[in-house]
């Protein structure tokens, strides 16, 4: 394998005729490999996988002009279909991978005023979170031997979405719930970057001779399209945590209201994309897997689970619960969720951005349509940058005061696991507040061990898929006395 390099091109590896790269990617994990390309080519180098070719980018320098300095060009996203994407959405793009469009804009302001409105001024978001952290509490003092936490974890953040759209939690046995469950584990199988289904993207005509993805994909939009009624029928019912005369603040309401709106360019299609994939799926897999993976990690790390307990103990005690106002008088617990983020980066790479015009990047020619891929990934473990990025250390994020770091500090600068630009990711303030809300939680009534059932918590080890999950492991939590 070498390098070439002709006049302005972008740097490459020479690949095998017809297949390109193909065979020279981990297919698992690409994005180790592209990790390990950009030590030898530079952060800025181009793919070529069959007939796609792409572009990777890898430090914060590239990926900060890309998605800020150069954010407005680089806005749109890939013209290159995807053909299991496009089978499970009926090509109805969701808010993530939508052109920008005015209707794009008017969904993204939407969803953005109502989560802002949970997040920084309503009790209602603490009371949602108040009592599904109370049932995970509960449900971790009933478990007295060795258990797996992962259905407890996506119980309690799956909910959590609901609420916000709903205004309801659900049992795990009321059959929303049900098949909300299913189509997340389904879609985590059926759209894997990488092993069994990609064939499909390459050769669509495999459906025709029994393909297993296929089938999946297809019992996906049945039940997708089961959960899509099932929570219209839910929204007509009306906001069940609302007291008295309070305004009717679920975004499920917000969002049946701008698709009433004239000229407002939004379909049932495309409201029940984003509410299943985008809001729910999306906002689930993220943050429970996250945390999934942050309790293996935390049942390792003895030292940084008592600095939390420490913390929470001087400023929460054991009387209360904890509240999103702690959270500026506890910097270690804020240091370890941004340290989480960085050390797990489940969203490997950041959906693709394409530009509409020949652009620049880092000095190199990126032409008009080309899909330019973010490794976050890369740029949350670079070398060059963090000291032992395969160790969990909540202190990068901490001053000599042991105090948060500013936003301003290189280390934030440098955590970019939302993305950044005008493409932001949404929910990023509302993923942030249940990640501070749980880790404190557990911190304030729980001794974290490992279980029966041990794996390791490096990164490079996770499991592939649209999002990385941990392998299985156990735990033992004991309530703290």
């Amino acid at each position: 394998m070498w390098t070439r390099r002709a006049n302005h091109q972008i740097p490459h590896y020479k690949g095998w005729p017809m297949f390109g790269n193909l065979f020279q990617v981990n297919r698992e994990r690409p994005e180790l490999t592209f990790t390990e390309w950009a030590k030898h080519l530079g952060p800025v180098f181009s793919v070529k996988m069959l007939k796609q070719q792409f572009v990777v980018i890898s430090s914060f320098e590239a990926i900060y002009e890309t998605l800020v300095e150069k954010g407005n060009s680089f806005m749109s996203r890939s013209t290159q279909r995807i053909y299991r994407v496009d089978l499970l959405t009926e090509n109805t793009e969701g808010i993530s991978f939508m052109e920008p469009t005015p209707t794009w804009m008017k969904l993204k302001k939407t969803l953005h005023r109502k989560i802002r409105i949970y997040d920084t001024g309503m009790k209602r978001i603490e009371e949602i979170n108040r009592g599904l952290i109370g049932n995970l509490v509960n449900e971790f003092m009933m478990r007295k031997v060795s258990f797996n936490p992962k259905e407890i974890i996506f119980n309690t953040v799956m909910n959590t979405i609901l609420a916000l759209l709903l205004g309801k939690t659900f049992r795990a046995d009321e059959e929303l719930f049900k098949n909300m469950m299913k189509f997340e584990q389904g879609v985590k199988l059926a759209l894997s970057s990488s092993g069994k289904g990609t064939e499909l993207d390459i050769f669509p005509w495999l459906r025709f001779f029994g393909n297993q993805t296929y089938k999946l994909i297809l019992e996906l939009k049945e039940i997708r399209n089961r959960v899509w009624e099932l929570m219209k029928k839910e929204a007509a019912l009306g906001d069940q945590m609302l007291d008295g005369s309070e305004k009717d603040f679920r975004l499920m309401t917000a969002l049946k209201e701008v698709l009433t709106e004239k000229d407002s360019g939004l379909s049932e299609g495309l409201l029940k994309t984003v509410v299943v994939l985008d809001l729910v799926f999306a906002g689930t897999t993220t943050t429970a897997n996250t945390l999934y993976i942050y309790l293996n990690i935390i049942s390792q790390h003895p030292d940084v689970q008592g600095k939390l307990q420490e913390e929470v103990d001087a400023v929460v005690g054991s009387s209360r619960c904890v509240s999103l106002a702690d959270k500026e008088d506890m910097p270690y617990t804020q240091a370890t969720m941004f340290e989480l983020l960085r050390f797990t980066t489940v969203a490997v790479f950041a959906p693709p951005h394409t530009s509409h015009t020949d652009a620049t990047l880092q000095g190199h020619v990126v032409p008009a349509g080309v899909l330019v891929l973010v490794n976050l990934f890369a740029l949350h473990h670079d070398e060059e940058f963090w000291k032992n990025p395969y160790e969990f250390q909540p202190e990068r994020f901490l001053d000599e005061h042991h105090q948060l770091l500013p936003a301003s500090h290189p280390n934030r600068r440098h955590l970019l696991p939302f993305g950044a630009g005008p493409r932001l990711c949404i929910g990023e303030a509302l993923a942030k507040s249940r990640l501070f809300l749980v880790i404190s939680s557990l911190a304030q009534k729980f001794n974290i061990h490992p279980g029966d059932v041990t794996t390791s918590c490096d990164p490079r080890v996770l499991l592939t898929g649209p999002i990385l999950s941990s392998r299985y492991f156990e735990i033992i939590a004991k309530e703290r006395s």
